[in-house]
């Protein structure tokens, strides 16, 4: 069972950077959105952003429970500098839901 979820998860790793890069996405335009003063939209673009970073988040623990330190590659595997460009998944899952959380926070006491 461990060495299928250990499978599964290093199949899942070259897939994780555009998950990250709609989670900030989503982030980003729910802060535009709640700026321009569209509370609604920006409260569920927040929410989006909230539960990528959750998944972030539990896709960290889980990959800590198997043994490994999941990170995202922000470069060229090519490239000499590999490890420069490495983020934690903790790290990145944890900066969108704070963004999300914060949005989606805001987005519904200005509603209310």
């Amino acid at each position: 069972m461990k060495q299928m979820l250990i499978d599964i998860m290093s199949a899942m790793m070259p897939f994780m950077k555009p998950v990250v890069y709609l989670g900030v996405g989503l982030a980003v335009a729910a802060l535009a959105l709640r700026i321009f003063g569209r509370q609604g939209a920006a409260a569920a673009a927040a929410g989006g952003a909230v539960a990528i970073g959750l998944f972030l988040l539990a896709c960290e623990g889980m990959g800590r429970l198997l043994g490994f330190e999941p990170t995202v590659l922000f470069a060229d595997p090519m490239n000499r500098q590999l490890y420069r460009n490495q983020f934690p998944f903790w790290l990145v899952g944890g900066a969108i839901l704070a963004l999300g959380w914060l949005v989606r926070l805001f987005s519904r006491g200005a509603s209310a």
